[in-house]
């Protein structure tokens, strides 16, 4: 009897939560399946998986091209069939009494699939919205069940990420919570500045509920790095504003010249980890015609009396971890007595065409050990592919190099395996 009450339970758990769906093929389709997609393997990681894709989805949607919305949403389909499993896992974070509303909500989300694959492959736009507002009602079942977890915020090993705050254990930097709650920057004025004039920016940094953001950590010797750059990425400069007694921070400055600047702030508080919250401002005056850009980064540069190379290991591929070198001399010798600036032996800031990516990396090697020259090695983790402009910046005897580079990030897909690849690291605003 015990047996056969044995084999009913395992029937019943089958059944309940849908294996051969898992397990079953996928129809063909002309789209086909996204290369090599892993199920994650925690209940965290799951969830967050689904609400990227759902992201994507929203992007296609904006962009009324929905070719690629089968992709995301069978992974999302795959996913859902298995999280009601990742749910059962101990370690998983979803009380013993959820489980179910999980697993049910898991297997509606996964069963969208077909309605939403077919609206969007009829080109029906106000058909894949509202399939996609009932996934993103059904996701919010699942993420308010989800553990808080964190990830380096130079991507230095990946995907992987942690259940509490730290450090990672490869670059030192402090890990950063996954989230979709967003902090926000107050900078006044934000208008009516005059290009040459100098005028006093107040920042007010809020956190996701509005209020004043507090216990900020020291990160490269600053609580605040302001990073800014002129709408064509033909101005840049990265300066650390102060904090004062009320909490908000004053820095006075004169933009060069009239136009859209973006200015992002860089700061890290306590348990959450790196932000990076981008806010445009406008400098009264017609702007000076667009500087376009144009790939730079094959060929070196001299600033300062420095010659400076810019390499890369193989061609720069979307969404991987790649290492990016610069190499300094200095009337023909290599410099080999570089200095700690900021906390660093370097720091290289990255911004993309769009001004939609930003990456602020430092070299991996610290301390008494750290490479002096010439040559320095940063890892950087781009988001999206496209055009990248970045800027290097060393200390040599008390004096700052910034060094620009111009570069094309290519489609992963499109650049096939690449070449081997460093670690990588980026943010998204």
């Amino acid at each position: 009897m015990k047996r056969r009450d044995f084999r009913i339970g395992i029937v019943a758990l089958l059944a309940i939560f849908g294996w051969q769906s898992v397990l079953a093929q996928e129809h063909g389709h002309e789209h086909g399946k996204p290369a090599e997609f892993k199920i994650p393997t925690t209940y965290a990681a799951a969830v967050k998986a689904i609400e990227r894709r759902l992201a994507e989805i929203e992007k296609l949607i904006k962009s009324k091209g929905l070719d690629d919305v089968h992709a995301q949403a069978d992974v999302i389909k795959q996913v859902g069939n298995q999280i009601g499993q990742l749910a059962l896992k101990p370690d998983s974070g979803v009380p013993k009494d959820a489980v179910k509303e999980v697993n049910q909500a898991g297997r509606a989300l996964a069963a969208k699939f077909d309605a939403i694959d077919k609206a969007a492959d009829g080109g029906d736009l106000a058909g894949t919205q509202r399939e996609y507002d009932e996934m993103v009602k059904l996701t919010a079942t699942l993420s308010r069940y989800a553990p808080k977890i964190y990830q380096c915020p130079m991507k230095c090993e990946g995907d992987k990420t942690y259940d509490k705050p730290g450090e990672c254990p490869k670059c030192n930097m402090h890990l950063k919570q996954i989230t979709d709650e967003k902090f926000s920057v107050e900078v006044t004025p934000n208008k009516g500045l005059k290009p040459g004039v100098e005028t006093t920016l107040r920042f007010h940094l809020k956190d996701p509920a509005g209020k004043t953001v507090k216990n900020l950590q020291v990160v490269h010797e600053k609580i605040l790095h302001l990073l800014m750059a002129s709408e064509d990425l033909s101005w840049y400069a990265h300066e650390h504003p102060e904090i004062g007694a009320d909490g908000t921070f004053t820095l006075k400055w004169a933009f060069p010249r009239p136009g859209k600047y973006v200015l992002y702030h860089d700061f890290t508080p306590e348990g959450v980890g790196m932000q990076v919250v981008p806010v445009e401002i406008m400098v009264d005056g017609t702007p000076p015609a667009r500087v376009a850009l144009k790939t730079d980064g094959d060929k070196p540069k001299t600033v300062d009396g420095f010659t400076v190379q810019f390499k890369t290991d193989g061609k720069l591929v979307a969404e991987a971890e790649e290492e990016l070198t610069f190499s300094l001399s200095k009337d023909e010798k290599p410099v080999t007595d570089l200095e700690p600036y900021l906390g660093a032996m370097g720091h290289l800031v990255i911004i993309s065409q769009d001004l939609k990516e930003f990456v602020h990396s430092h070299p991996l090697e610290e301390g008494p050990s750290a490479s002096k020259g010439p040559r320095i090695v940063f890892h950087a983790h781009f988001p999206a592919a496209g055009f990248y402009k970045g800027w290097g910046q060393f200390q040599h005897k008390g004096r700052i190099i910034t060094v620009p580079f111009t570069f094309d990030v290519a489609q992963a897909d499109a650049a096939g395996t690449g070449g081997e690849s460093g670690h990588g690291h980026g943010s998204k605003p």
